[in-house]
């Protein structure tokens, strides 16, 4: 008996039906694994995202925190921790050290839909307590075109601050006794001449220096001059105000500037206590020590109206102290002025200089500390003068810079550079950076970008075998105009240092942003690397800085294997001082480079 039709038709149907269940349930099946592997995945990725440093975050349309992973001790992601983000707005949590201008810049921002990028700010962490800083960058997001939110990144920066915090005040500051350094000492005294000047009254600057300090170095040692130091700066602060400041300059030498004093019967009686204070004996490791100071004092406004102007007259009134047998002060008068001539007949040379050919470039070979090849040099300037014999560059550069004959002279420096540096590569050696050190005034007063590519044109030399340095008190400038500057000579190939790191007015806000190579540490620093805790603490930090901003490191004044050993050790990355050579005339300059190259590299220290 055949089967009926409707019957074969049903059993077909039937068995397609149970085949497009099975494979739908193999479907669902691999579904299923493939989310549990996801959700694992997800699991992991926000395990280790908890343990990071580093957090992400979205927002929703209304700016509030809507999902964040990520952030180790630092960021709360659960939704019933009182200090979680999630839910608030970014304002509205326990931001610390942001200005209110800051905040609002960056609510336009958001409101704008706009992307940002770097927005620093201290936080608390809601596990340990401690505060954090941090620093998340932010886009919109878009579906259709419709804002739906933002979402972004936050990093902890705590680390990077705390190093740019302890180089800043290292920069500020002397380390050995903690006093105020001349870099600080002239922001304080130009608040202060403001304050004199708004309250009609006057202010004193006093220049001390110690008598037979030397002395006492050399037969008790550097621990000993140091620990007298360090005393002689606390009794100063115990001799005068909270309102006054006491600075370290340099070696022995102080300033003190006294808010509110009128003339010399005011500034009197601290005078006198402090040259009682500082005579009072002092103990050092069983040993007995004396000291004395010479003080010179200059008033505002009657004997200046700036630090600088205070500050020499200051010194002309201690120079006096000591010339009638120190362990006294000494008020400036005019008198004392007789330097002023000198200035002039310096000034007067210096005009005739340029067309007399009196000026001659020294170069100074700047050595890679690992590898010890030479890497660069430095084209330094001296004045062989028929008045005056071979003048320092520390006695005519300050009169060249007051004059404005600093830009005609910068200009001849650097041409006479670069046409000496592209001699040397035609007559077939390697091609060295050469580094020629820029003026403030220079940048104040010339066109430094016309100056520098008429420089390249005319010697011929490649802009990136040209370094320019930098001096710190350059950032006391339009900022924003030597930024510009800088990047626009960057896009050209030249490189940039930053001279005597760590003497002046860096603030790091700004290095952060100027597109340097190079810093050169201040040879104060690296004379005392090897005899003092504190120069070792200001290299090693400077050092730490500039890697971790990309930047290479110098060592002035390099002049024993001692040094260069402990500067390998610290990641130096380049030397430059008198263990390799002192600056040269260019001929004798050639032979040294022949001989280097000839040989590869010159000896190096084990």
């Amino acid at each position: 008996m055949n089967e009926h039709p409707d019957t074969h038709a049903l059993a077909q149907a039937r068995a397609q039906l149970q085949r497009e269940i099975a494979e739908r349930q193999a479907v669902e099946t691999r579904y299923e694994a493939q989310m549990a592997q996801l959700r694992a995945e997800q699991a992991r990725l926000r395990e280790l995202a908890e343990m990071s440093s580093e957090w992400f975050w979205e927002m929703d349309e209304d700016l509030r925190f809507s999902k964040v992973y990520g952030g180790g001790l630092l960021v709360s992601s659960s939704s019933t921790d009182a200090q979680s983000p999630l839910g608030k707005r970014r304002w509205e949590l326990p931001i610390a050290n942001v200005a209110p201008e800051q905040w609002t810049e960056h609510r336009q921002v958001l409101e704008a839909r706009r992307p940002f990028k770097d927005f620093v700010y201290q936080i608390q962490s809601p596990l340990t307590g401690q505060l954090h800083w941090c620093s998340i960058s932010g886009k919109p997001l878009f579906e259709n075109g419709v804002f739906k939110g933002y979402h972004g990144m936050g990093i902890d920066i705590t680390e990077r601050k705390q190093v740019e915090m302890r180089v800043e005040f290292l920069a500020y500051h002397d380390a050995l006794t903690g006093l105020p350094n001349r870099a600080l000492l002239q922001d304080r005294m130009q608040q202060a001449i403001a304050q004199a000047e708004r309250a009609q009254e006057g202010l004193a600057l006093a220049f001390i220096d110690l008598d037979n300090f030397k002395r006492i170095n050399d037969s008790l040692g550097h621990a000993a001059g140091d620990a007298l130091l360090r005393e002689i700066a606390g009794r100063l602060r115990a001799c005068v105000r909270e309102s006054d400041t006491v600075s370290r300059q340099s070696g022995d030498e102080f300033i003190l500037v006294l808010s509110g004093v009128d003339g010399v019967q005011r500034c009197i009686p601290t005078l006198d206590k402090i040259m009682r204070t500082l005579q009072e004996p002092m103990h050092f490791e069983g040993k007995e020590i004396s000291a004395s100071a010479s003080i010179g004092v200059a008033f505002y406004p009657q004997d200046g109206a700036t630090f600088d102007e205070l500050r020499k007259k200051a010194d002309l009134a201690m120079y006096r102290s000591k010339d009638t047998g120190r362990n006294a002060y000494y008020f400036y008068d005019e008198a004392m002025n007789n330097d002023a001539e000198e200035h002039l007949l310096l000034r007067n040379g210096l005009r005739l200089a340029i067309e007399r050919g009196e000026f001659v470039l020294h170069y100074q070979p700047q050595m890679d500390i690992r590898s010890g090849r030479m890497v660069g040099v430095e084209a330094l300037l001296r004045w062989q003068s028929p008045t005056f014999g071979l003048v320092e560059p520390g006695r005519f550069i300050p009169v060249a810079e007051d004059s404005g004959l600093i830009v005609p002279i910068g200009a001849w420096v650097l041409e006479q550079a670069c046409r000496q540096a592209r001699a040397w590569q035609d007559d077939g050696l390697p091609a060295l950076t050469v580094a020629v050190n820029l003026s403030a005034v220079q940048f104040r007063r010339d066109d430094v970008e016309a100056t520098v590519d008429q420089a390249l044109e005319r010697s011929g030399l490649p802009a990136h075998c040209l370094e320019l340095e930098l001096t710190e008190s350059i950032l006391l400038q339009d900022v924003e105009q030597v930024l510009a500057l800088v990047r626009r000579l960057r896009q050209r190939g030249m490189h940039f240092s930053i001279d005597d790191f760590g003497t002046g007015y860096s603030s790091l806000a700004y290095l952060r942003r100027m597109d340097i190579d190079k810093l050169k540490i201040d040879r104060s620093f690296v004379h005392d690397l090897d005899q003092t805790a504190d120069a070792a603490a200001i290299v090693e930090a400077i050092v730490e800085m500039a890697h971790k901003l990309g930047l290479r490191t110098i060592a002035e004044g390099v002049e024993s294997t001692e040094l260069l050993d402990r500067l390998r050790d610290i990641g130096c990355d380049e030397a430059q001082g008198y263990l390799h050579a002192r600056p040269m005339p260019a001929p004798d300059f050639a032979r040294y480079l022949h001989a280097h190259f000839q040989d590869r590299a010159l000896p190096q220290p084990a």
